[in-house]
């Protein structure tokens, strides 16, 4: 008895892990924004609760956008991921929309032990992910569209975290418009690698509109014009020189990696190891910030 129990919780457990394993680094890097917004808009004394909550909030609801778009997504995946739990049929539909909605109404659960304005904040964040998966509606299908949703979405996770403090705080509000910037580097190189299964189902993301090439020229562009922003303007900002410093260091990382990128920006399987590698410009842009707090 004790042994079919036990085979029953793994049963039901796995594909919940499976699903969370599958968008973790992306979940991971929005929560990074809501917390280095917390820490920024609370002069580096947040309180201890908001520490706990925040994040959470932000992780599950990122979560539960982008395994909706995992659930739309099942067709472009089988050619684009088709090692994803959905796409690969490891994972049951009814497991994973199950999953999306407990994770969209926790997150909102959770907003509202923090304030109203988060909860609102939350609740906005899942529409976004609404308009930006649903069928009919679907933004991630109508070119520069796609970019710029996630890029909104990147700058409510940042307002959720320094929701506590207040709706705009300057330096979090500046730090959360600079990560809807660097979206504009990552995401069209991750669409550069969903290239064949975009083009084939008709959609219009940039790589499709503007060129691969432009696409990677675009990306390599973007971090030094955001390093040149923050050397013009740090002191003005409130921000130390090591945040212009650490952001032109990562943008020099990001050239090496986008200079490979492009060398083999028709090699798909190439594109998406090297995409993995540009996410942490993500953590990089958050630490240069906090850098600039304390020195």
């Amino acid at each position: 008895m004790l042994v079919q129990r036990n085979n029953t919780i793994s049963t039901r457990i796995h594909p919940i892990y499976s699903l969370v394993k599958s968008r973790a680094q992306r979940g991971l890097v929005f929560t990074g924004t809501t917390m280095i917004a917390l820490l920024v808009s609370s002069n580096l004394q947040p309180l201890p609760l908001h520490v706990i909550l925040l994040p959470i909030i932000t992780m599950f609801s990122t979560l539960s956008i982008y395994l909706m778009n995992d659930l739309v997504d099942i067709k472009i995946d089988k050619i684009n991921a088709p090692t994803r739990p959905l796409a690969s049929g490891a994972v049951k539909k009814q497991d994973a929309l199950n999953l999306v909605i407990g994770l969209g109404v926790g997150s909102v659960a959770i907003a509202s032990l923090i304030s109203t304005l988060t909860v609102y904040l939350t609740i906005a964040y899942l529409l976004i992910g609404v308009l930006y998966s649903v069928p009919k509606i679907s933004l991630k299908d109508r070119s520069f569209a796609k970019t710029i949703m996630i890029a909104i979405g990147g700058l409510t996770t940042a307002l959720i975290g320094s929701s506590s403090a207040g709706l705009f705080e300057e330096r979090s509000t500046i730090a959360a418009i600079t990560f809807m910037a660097l979206i504009f580097v990552t995401s069209p190189i991750n669409d550069l690698a969903d290239y064949s299964g975009d083009k084939k189902y008709g959609k219009k993301t940039i790589p499709i509109v503007i060129g691969k090439k432009n696409t990677v020229l675009v990306a390599i562009i973007l971090p030094f014009a955001i390093a040149g922003f923050f050397w013009l303007f740090h002191t003005q900002l409130n921000f130390g020189v090591l945040t212009p410093l650490s952001i032109t260091i990562l943008s020099f990382f990001a050239l090496s990696i986008l200079k490979s990128i492009y060398n083999k920006r028709d090699d798909q399987k190439h594109v998406r190891q090297k995409h993995k590698k540009l996410v942490f410009l993500h953590y990089g842009l958050q630490i240069a910030f906090l850098v600039g707090m304390i020195f």
